[in-house]
């Protein structure tokens, strides 16, 4: 059985190889990210899946089942956990997209960046209303 460690190594040699710019190709995809437990060099508890997030090109629906299923074939490992990116809730992509997510690939220079800034920031500018949900929901 193939570990979260090893399949995060798998998928680094697939990066290294092309094959993950070919898949990202494929499915038309212009940011792949690894993120969560894995991707921390010590994590709090060991990883038990591999979290992945994704963003497509606008107007593109997403094969995420065949996304999955590739993924898998790659690094050997079923715990493939997958976020798309472009239709993730703010907290979401702002923590897939934070300073510990792991660049896979992306489509021009700078756009990983571009996205991690932009994310941080709704993230950042939208806390105080989800604060505000969380104060009518307990009725104060």
């Amino acid at each position: 059985m193939t570990t979260t460690r090893q399949a995060l190594g798998r998928l680094h040699s697939a990066v290294e190889s092309g094959e993950v710019e070919q898949l990202c190709r494929r499915y038309d995809l212009d940011l792949l990210v690894g993120h969560g437990s894995a991707v921390e060099r010590e994590p709090s508890r060991p990883p038990a899946d591999l979290d992945i997030a994704c963003r497509h090109r606008p107007g593109v629906a997403l094969d995420a089942i065949g996304l999955i299923n590739d993924l898998m074939d790659l690094t050997g490992f079923d715990g493939i956990d997958l976020l798309d990116l472009n239709t993730a809730g703010v907290v979401a992509a702002a923590r897939a997209l934070g300073p510990r997510s792991l660049l896979l690939y992306e489509a021009e220079p700078s756009l990983f960046t571009l996205a991690q800034m932009a994310a941080l920031t709704t993230e950042m500018e939208t806390r105080h209303l989800r604060l505000l949900d969380l104060k009518l929901m307990a009725g104060r």
